[in-house]
């Protein structure tokens, strides 16, 4: 007998035979490629957890959804998951409280038997509102359950987890074996900021990069670890060594690094077995009939190396395929005995037994046991988890470091110039500076220099790779101003205030360096202001040796001296004659001058030199035959 179509989530009995749902678990592709970030994550030690917890974990309350109303399982495919992170989410169902049958008519549904779920993905769980699976609905209570689905996936991929149930319709409907499929993918674990951390990712040629993986082992076995730096060297360590890169044909060069992480911690488990047909049945000895539900059989299964024995939970009265969860741990290296059984209650000489099969505690996937007539599908699953993260490191060619060209020496007066100047390239950013501060406007490859400092010039290329020249130092003098000559007697003085050289006769006289000289021989005398490179001459002389009596005036007199500014000069002309009376600063300029004809006798100038600041000043007479200099101290 067959039951509806209408049935949306039980199919009929020959429909269910030809679409048979296994469990199947995505093989996790060997790259799953991930780009990278920066910074640590805990991702592994979620994961390990979750091999500790997500199966003993009870999943809370589920909560229906009674907005459906038609019939059948809502959503059949659930909101995608994350490895590593923990996941719940809510199934409602709605069941049907009849059904028709072929030939007999409208039958009620009795119970509902949810088994326990197939397919699940490593590491997660599922409850209903009635506990844990299995569990009875009886639509006579209420025609609505729901189901969470819970725990820390461990394995990416796209789940079809089918759901196994037994339908009971009253006599002559009997027992159906049905199964209902749900969607769930679960998305790679992603670490929060990639797989791969490195110390830098760019830099200037040469550049030395380091490292590390942010999933670490923590000494648990099962890991490994492989690294392809891009720069033709690999490593299998989980600490790798220091690398380095270069620019290649000084261009910027990108370095792609891969790292793949292989984590294979979790055991292998026998998830399910599938009894795809069975040539037992529980027929008379005039064989079976076809209309009696009670010819079915009632299979079991038993192996014995893992202590498994589902007699208390046979599928009474049901044809194959029918699915019995088993999630039992195996030992890779043994090979199990599985044993199908009709439950006939001891009757006809015990239990039939429907085949034995043997399978490899490895023997991973979906295979398919044979044994005459019985054929069993059964799922192994041993979880390996891998992630591989690219990064990419980009190494920019190092700039060549300025070499500067001078036009001149750099030492040189106020007034005059220094050119600083450096071959361009091509690509290449300039940027002069004095005294490690950047000069304004100056990033050409010349600058005119005008002042003393020590002065750069830093070239800037492409990802911002940077050299910088060695200061040169210029020293800019300044300038003297042209000294003078003041002669007392038989001494030469000058005012200047900077070191001094005096000549005679265009030659420098050795020695000759204070601001008093008093010469050896009459002739042409100059002296010459110093400073650095840089020197001011002075009108040249004539000097000639005089006395006191060859200038007809008597010693000057100055009263007071020191004074403020008011003073009188006394002195005695010997002959009559034309004389000039001055007073100079140190820079030789006239701040006074009173000039006499035709005087003689003593003779008494009162002078007052207003606004004038305080300092050295000389008073000048000057006759017809020489002059006489005295020094004014102005408070």
């Amino acid at each position: 007998m067959a039951i509806a179509e209408r049935i949306p989530f039980l199919p009929t009995i020959e429909k269910t035979t030809q679409t048979l749902i296994l469990k199947k678990i995505p093989n996790f592709p060997s790259k799953s490629v991930l780009r990278m970030q920066k910074s640590y994550t805990l991702l592994v030690s979620c994961l390990l957890l979750a091999v500790a917890q997500s199966f003993s974990q009870v999943c809370s309350t589920c909560s229906i959804d009674y907005a459906w109303i038609s019939p059948g399982v809502y959503p059949d495919t659930l909101p995608p998951a994350t490895a590593g992170e923990f996941y719940e989410s809510d199934i409602t169902f709605v069941m049907q409280d009849d059904t028709t049958v072929d030939v007999v008519g409208t039958l009620e549904f009795l119970n509902y038997h949810i088994l326990e779920p197939v397919g699940m993905p490593y590491g997660m769980n599922v409850s209903t509102n009635l506990g844990d699976l299995p569990v009875d609905y009886d639509p006579d209570v209420s025609l609505y359950g729901c189901a969470r689905v819970c725990g820390t996936p461990l394995v990416p991929g796209w789940y079809e987890v089918t759901v196994p149930l037994i339908a009971t319709l009253e006599y002559p409907g009997g027992d159906q074996a049905a199964e209902y499929s749900i969607f769930l993918e679960v998305l790679p674990a992603v670490p929060e900021d990639g797989g791969i951390i490195p110390s830098l990712t760019y830099g200037c040629d040469p550049i030395n990069v380091d490292f590390e993986t942010s999933i670490h082992s923590d000494g648990i076995d099962g890991f490994t670890y492989s690294w392809d730096f891009g720069n033709g060297v690999t490593s299998t360590a989980e600490f790798p060594p220091t690398q380095t890169y270069t620019a290649v044909g000084g261009v910027p060069t990108d370095y792609v690094v891969s790292h793949t992480i292989t984590i294979d911690t979790f055991g292998y488990q026998l998830e399910y077995a599938t009894i795809v047909s069975s040539g037992c049945d529980d027929c008379t000895f005039f064989g079976c009939t076809g209309l009696i539900e009670t010819e079915k059989p009632d299979l079991y299964l038993i192996i014995d190396a893992l202590g498994i024995n589902t007699e208390d939970e046979a599928f009474i009265d049901t044809s194959p395929p029918v699915t019995i969860t088993l999630g039992a741990a195996l030992d890779p290296g043994a090979t199990y005995t599985m044993q199908m059984k009709d439950d006939d209650g001891g009757l006809a000489g015990g239990d039939d037994n429907c085949g034995s099969f043997t399978f490899g505690g490895d023997d991973v996937g979906i295979s398919t046991l044979t044994a005459g007539s019985h054929t069993v599908e059964i799922s192994i699953t041993h979880p390996v988890i891998s992630y591989t993260f690219y990064d990419t490191i980009t190494v920019y060619p190092a700039v060549t470091t300025p070499e500067i060209t001078l036009s001149g020496a750099t030492t040189f007066c106020s007034g005059d110039s220094l050119v600083l100047s450096t071959t361009e390239v091509d690509g290449i950013n300039y940027q002069w500076s004095m005294d490690g501060d950047p000069i304004p406007g100056a990033d050409s490859t010349s600058l005119v220099v005008f002042a003393s400092g020590g002065y750069a010039l830093s070239a800037t290329g492409v990802g911002g790779c940077f050299a910088e020249s060695s200061a040169t130092a210029v020293t800019v003098y300044e300038q003297p101003t042209p000294p003078s000559i003041i002669v007392i007697g038989n001494t030469l003085n000058t005012t200047s205030t900077w070191d001094v050289q005096w000549y005679y006769n265009g030659s420098p006289i050795p020695s000759a360096t204070s601001t008093t000289y008093t010469p050896a021989v009459e002739g042409l005398y100059q002296v010459a202001a110093i400073n650095g490179p840089c020197i001011a001459y002075s009108v040249e002389i004539n000097f000639i040796f005089q006395s006191v009596n060859d200038l007809l005036i008597d010693k000057i007199t100055i009263s007071p001296n020191p004074n403020n500014g008011a003073f009188s000069a006394t002195f005695n002309v010997l002959k009559n004659q034309n004389i000039s009376i001055t007073v100079q600063n140190i820079l030789g300029s006239t701040i006074y001058q009173k000039n006499y004809e035709n005087v003689s006798g003593s003779m008494q100038e009162n002078i007052l030199l207003q606004g004038v600041n305080s300092g050295v000043y000389f008073l000048q007479i000057k006759g017809e035959t020489g002059s006489i200099i005295e020094k004014i101290i102005i408070q």
